[in-house]
């Protein structure tokens, strides 16, 4: 799909996900990786034998996949269900899967208490490795898919031009954060020389760069954020999605101010914001820029020019 296509389909899915529970669910995960991974082997139950623990396998990645949406969301019973599973997984799938996949329709992400059961699971067992597949991983999963296919799996239409479009959901607490905890103007983090030649080599205009730089100020904020979240693969998996939406735009010969534009939009949505709000937008494009996910270093004999990067 293009790009604001993406973003449109993601208020779509959302209301789409609040519905799907139980088996309506597991049908509709079905249907999503059969689109997406020709090797996947969407497992019915069948008499007595049931799944056999299983509600579906990649066979080219080895993945065993369990799912659980109940109507309400309940951490005890999320737990239960997914030692149930991994148990059964192990007894009935035995050398048939390198990779045990808890796949949930809890919008609002991982409870905690169930990401330290992952964790625990992950000890005991050191030869199998854990991934969790929720909502927003669907929602990158389905915006790599061809725009009939979205629509088919979603039962409805994209709109035909985008108008008020949604950021990653995932970013808004870290946004909120950054835009009630200002930095001192006077506090100043150093930029390493990298980051400099860097702005200049990204044709950026020289106020977009000036921006910038000022931004990433706000960078060991941030990453004291990550350090503090329970999911030590948050920021990684973030840093993928603008790295992929990055790539996206140069392959489209975006040129580099509608890129920055483009990310903007992906992080936060096409939604008119306020000052604080634009500012914590910048600094988190600042800090992804800075660390070296978005936008292009310099090559190693490349040499700037003689203006002052700003």
């Amino acid at each position: 799909m293009e790009f604001y296509e993406r973003l449109s389909m993601r208020p779509l899915l959302w209301a789409k996900l609040h519905e799907l529970t139980g088996a309506s669910f597991q049908d509709f995960f079905h249907d999503v990786m059969t689109c997406c991974d020709p090797t996947f082997v969407d497992v019915r139950t069948h008499g007595n034998l049931g799944d056999l623990a299983s509600d579906g396998l990649s066979l080219h990645g080895r993945k065993l996949y369990a799912c659980y949406a109940p109507e309400a969301p309940d951490a005890t019973r999320t737990i239960s269900k997914f030692n149930g599973d991994l148990a059964g997984a192990l007894e009935k799938r035995s050398g048939q899967f390198d990779t045990f996949v808890f796949v949930h329709n809890d919008t609002r992400g991982t409870h905690p208490e169930v990401s330290a059961a992952l964790a625990g699971a992950r000890h005991a067992h050191d030869g199998i490795h854990f991934e969790v597949m929720g909502a927003r991983h669907l929602r990158d999963i389905i915006g790599r898919l061809r725009r009939d296919q979205v629509e088919t799996l979603l039962g409805s239409q994209l709109p035909l031009q985008h108008t008020v479009t949604v950021g990653l959901a995932e970013m808004e607490e870290l946004l909120a954060e950054l835009s009630v905890a200002g930095i001192p103007l006077y506090e100043v983090t150093p930029v390493e020389a990298v980051s400099i030649n860097k702005l200049q080599f990204s044709e950026l205009t020289p106020d977009s760069r000036a921006e910038m730089r000022d931004a990433m100020r706000h960078s060991p904020v941030i990453d004291d954020y990550y350090a503090r979240r329970i999911d030590v693969n948050e920021r990684d998996e973030v840093a993928a999605r603008f790295n992929r939406e990055y790539r996206d735009a140069v392959d489209s010969d975006v040129e580099p101010e509608d890129t920055l534009l483009r990310l903007r939009e992906f992080l936060a949505g096409s939604r008119v914001q306020s000052g604080p709000w634009y500012r914590a937008q910048t600094a988190v494009l600042a800090y992804f820029f800075q660390r070296c996910d978005i936008f292009e270093n310099p090559p190693a004999d490349w040499v700037a020019s003689s203006e002052v990067a700003s």
